[in-house]
């Protein structure tokens, strides 16, 4: 089992585990976890900014309606859960949505998101490589935040009882696919922003400790807040 089936199957497993009769998954894209949620009889509902997936996902008879996580058009307890698949850090305003999460929640918001485990030193270069690549989508104007700490998110949520897992199937990262991400820079070289940044000094920094003690991939995060 690779690590994002492993990651996969313990978010699904969590929301099986709550026996929920409906879900909104938030950030939903094609609508994967919605037909995974209908399969096993819940009725689901997604929320999704790209308006050609909801068209997509619509036309496979899923329901996804085009619109932001801060603003979830539902009223209050509408659906047991509410859930995030690996799309907490895409979110503009997380306090707000995750506000919004809670409002719209009968019983719980169950989330999952990427994480690493700074102790081990591929990890902490993990880290720091996956904060230079996200630096560099926010220069084109992509939502994509560094990695969500468990006590912002408990912090934001406000529940009655927080359940925290952290999950990690150790992957380690190829040089192929190490240069390939960082190939990803080459438009932006010459931007003021990216070089005011430093951003060049900083992969070569990254290059050389990965060189040193390898990459490996994120592990998850899995958050389950109860009202």
């Amino acid at each position: 089992m690779t690590a994002d089936e492993l990651y996969q199957q313990a978010f699904r497993s969590e929301i099986a585990a709550l026996k929920p009769a409906s879900l909104c998954d938030v950030g939903c894209g094609a609508g994967t976890l919605l037909a995974h949620a209908q399969s096993l009889g819940i009725a689901a509902a997604g929320i999704e900014p790209d308006t050609a997936k909801v068209a997509d996902a619509n036309g496979r008879g899923l329901n996804i309606r085009a619109g932001a996580a801060e603003t979830l058009p539902f009223p209050d307890a509408a659906f047991d859960l509410v859930t995030f698949e690996n799309s907490l850090h895409h979110v503009t305003e997380i306090g707000r949505a995750l506000a919004e999460a809670m409002r719209v929640a009968r019983r719980a918001v169950v989330i999952v998101d990427p994480w690493f485990d700074l102790s081990i030193p591929s990890q902490a270069v993990g880290d720091r490589y996956e904060r230079w690549l996200k630096a560099l989508d926010r220069m084109t104007g992509m939502v994509h935040w560094d990695p969500i700490a468990a006590g912002a998110i408990a912090a934001a949520c406000n529940g009655n009882n927080v359940i925290v897992r952290h999950l990690l199937q150790l992957t380690p990262m190829s040089n192929e696919a190490f240069e390939y991400y960082a190939g990803r820079a080459q438009p932006h070289r010459e931007s003021p922003v990216y070089k005011a940044n430093g951003m060049d000094q900083e992969l070569a920094a990254i290059r050389t400790a990965f060189q040193i003690t390898g990459i490996t991939e994120a592990g998850s995060l899995l958050v389950t807040v109860l009202k």
